[in-house]
């Protein structure tokens, strides 16, 4: 069994020990944001940017983007299919799973220098609603689907 006396060298170990943790912890992270443009990295001022908010995954134009992997998305200013859905746990009263699933989709042109965020939301209780909305944040403005009251 050997032991580490020297104080240079149990530095030099600690520092390989702690820079492994960093790496792996860094691995860990999702990727933000996913470019779903051609070419070099745009400045935020000509695209526009998609916050997944507490959406669980979307499409964007039938490319999929999930909260694990990503938490913004990046495209270029026009008309885009945006699809997002949500899983919320419920009462089991409600549903017997005790989760209920639910989604919306628009086409929603999206302006250069925006930032918008999906969002979901629900009523409570037997008969309770759900809610789906894109929000612009830039301007604090509903620009697809219904926010809740």
């Amino acid at each position: 069994m050997s032991c580490v006396t020297n104080p240079l060298q149990f530095g030099r170990l600690a520092l390989i020990g702690l820079t492994s943790v960093l790496l792996l912890a860094c691995a860990a992270l999702p990727e933000a944001p996913y470019k779903l443009y051609p070419g070099p990295v745009q400045p935020d001022s000509d695209i526009a940017i998609v916050r997944l908010g507490n959406a669980g995954a979307a499409k964007f134009d039938g490319r999929l983007a999930t909260q694990g992997d990503w938490t913004e998305v990046l495209l270029l200013p026009g008309e885009h299919l945006i699809e997002w859905q949500t899983e919320f746990g419920v009462s089991v009263l409600v549903e017997p799973s005790g989760f209920a699933m639910g989604g919306n989709e628009a086409k929603v042109m999206l302006l250069a220098g925006h930032v918008y965020t999906l969002r979901a939301d629900r009523t409570t209780g037997p008969g309770y609603r759900m809610f789906f909305w894109i929000r612009d944040e830039t301007t604090q403005q509903v620009v697809a689907g219904e926010a809740k009251p």
